[in-house]
């Protein structure tokens, strides 16, 4: 098994800096475990790290998928894993670093073997799915899953498009059940991880929430969008649907002000964050940080144990 480091906390936590400092001391190349910044494009909006930054240290799944396209966990772990079996190859150490929790245990502790996916055909039922969603409503969709798997129809709600929709594109493309693949014994990891959270208080993340949005705000974010908008992407391509871009695609329509704006990002990221913090409370880690300052050597020490026990 081939240990990983990983860094893992909500949004406005500090992994970037932390995540860079980690990757200097140990020789690492980061592997991006964030669902948004993916996307080409997509800059201000998903706090991607900057070009100085990349230039520092090498940042991988980031910035190579069209905003247009989307993007799941499977396909994560799957991109993630080549990145990982290339750096263990040549000595290097992979530093997962995200906010995107399902995309960090789906890689780690895959629930199912993600079957590889015809990606035309794949968009081509999205679309279709999510038309009739617009027109009739994601209960007809709760109604069609029904009628393929009752298993999953029972233990998702009518209103969950998200999870609804993926049960049925499952069905479709595969012809299996998502309940079935679900049941299938779990196949075994293939990495030994070191899981590190940074989770500070809840009154200093709010505090860098929202001075992180008036910032993005500040920066160019309308901007970015507007560019977008400009050269053809449609308001609803599924990278503007990012934490954030609906408010401001909102903005530029004229249906909020940008103080509006402003509050709506900042509300949406403290219920986006608490639901990252939920989440990350289920998951194993080996290290909690929860202090304003990190200290780096008490996370290489207990890496370097880590390696010990685990060795490349």
């Amino acid at each position: 098994m081939i240990p990983v480091l990983v860094l893992a906390g909500p949004t406005a936590s500090g992994k970037t800096g932390l995540a860079v400092e980690l990757a200097k001391a140990t020789g690492a190349e980061v592997v991006s475990a964030d669902s948004r910044q993916v996307y080409r494009g997509l800059d201000v909006g998903t706090a991607k790290p900057s070009a100085e930054i990349r230039a520092e240290v090498v940042h991988h799944l980031i910035d190579f998928l069209d905003p247009r396209d989307s993007y799941n966990a499977g396909s994560f772990a799957r991109d993630a894993a080549v990145v990982i079996r290339k750096l263990n190859a040549s000595g290097k150490t992979p530093l997962i670093c995200g906010g995107t929790g399902f995309y960090i245990e789906a890689l780690l502790n895959p629930m199912f073997e993600e079957p590889v996916l015809e990606r035309a055909r794949q968009e081509e039922i999205r679309t279709e799915l999510k038309r009739i969603a617009d027109e009739q409503g994601s209960a007809a969709l709760h109604e069609k899953l029904a009628e393929v798997d009752p298993q999953s129809a029972k233990r998702l709600h009518p209103n969950d498009f998200q999870r609804v929709s993926r049960a049925l594109e499952m069905y479709y493309l595969t012809g299996r059940a998502m309940s079935e693949l679900l049941e299938a014994p779990r196949p075994c990891s293939s990495y030994r991880p070191f899981q590190v959270l940074l989770d500070p208080p809840r009154e200093l993340l709010e505090k860098n929430i929202a001075v992180r949005s008036q910032r993005m705000l500040d920066g160019g974010w309308i901007e970015e969008v507007e560019r977008l908008l400009a050269e053809g992407l449609p308001e609803d391509a599924p990278g503007l649907q990012s934490l954030g871009y609906v408010e401001v695609v909102a903005h530029i329509r004229g249906e909020l002000t940008r103080d509006e704006t402003l509050e709506a990002i900042k509300r949406k990221t403290r219920q986006y964050a608490k639901r990252q913090r939920t989440w990350f409370n289920r998951s194993p880690i080996q290290l909690r940080l929860t202090g304003v300052s990190f200290i780096l050597d008490e996370i290489l020490d207990m890496w370097h144990s880590h390696l010990d026990q685990h060795p490349l």
